[in-house]
C-alpha cells in the first residue's frame, strides 16, 4: 500500500518542526526533558505552582503538543507520518500521564488530542511503551546522582 502522506503533510511536520525552534518554546521543552520528574500529583503541581517560570513552561509545552496532536487527531496532517516524526511528545506524556485522572478531575479535557492519538493507533501506543521505559531509566540515573 503506497504512503498516505503527501508534500502538504510533509510541509506541516516541517512547520512543526519550526515552531519548536522558539526561543521561550525551546527553553520550555529543555525544561520539560530535563527539569520534569515529579514523583507524585502533589509534587507535580508543587513544581507548576501558579506565577513561576516552570507553570508557564508546563503550560507551553502541553499547550503545543496538544495542538499539534490535534493536526493528526483531526486529519490535518497525516497521523502515521506525525506519529514517526515526534518522539518528544510521547516522552513527555509518558512524563505526565500518571497523573493525568488527577489533572482531569479540574480539567476533564487536559491532553484529550493526545489520549487520542495513542488510543488510536498501535505505533503511537508502541512510542508510548519505548519513551516510558526511557523515561523511568533517566529518573533511576538522575535519582542515584
Amino acid at each position: 500500500m503506497p504512503p498516505s502522506a503527501d508534500q502538504y503533510d510533509a510541509m506541516i511536520i516541517l512547520k512543526l518542526y519550526e515552531l519548536r525552534r522558539d526561543p521561550e518554546l525551546r527553553k520550555a521543552r529543555d525544561w520539560a526533558a530535563a527539569g520534569l520528574w515529579p514523583k507524585s500529583f502533589a509534587d507535580l503541581q508543587a513544581i507548576i505552582a501558579p506565577g513561576s517560570d516552570a507553570n508557564r513552561y508546563f503550560r507551553m509545552v502541553t499547550g503545543y503538543w496538544e495542538m499539534a496532536a490535534a493536526l493528526a487527531v483531526h486529519g490535518a496532517v497525516d497521523k502515521e507520518l506525525f506519529i514517526e516524526c515526534e518522539g518528544e511528545l510521547f516522552f513527555l506524556y509518558a512524563k505526565i500521564q500518571p497523573f493525568l485522572a488527577e489533572f482531569r478531575k479540574t480539567n476533564p479535557d487536559f491532553l484529550a488530542n493526545i489520549v487520542q492519538l495513542v488510543q488510536r493507533s498501535p505505533a503511537a501506543q508502541q512510542k508510548l511503551e519505548l519513551a516510558a521505559r526511557r523515561a523511568a531509566l533517566l529518573r533511576e540515573r538522575l535519582e542515584k546522582e
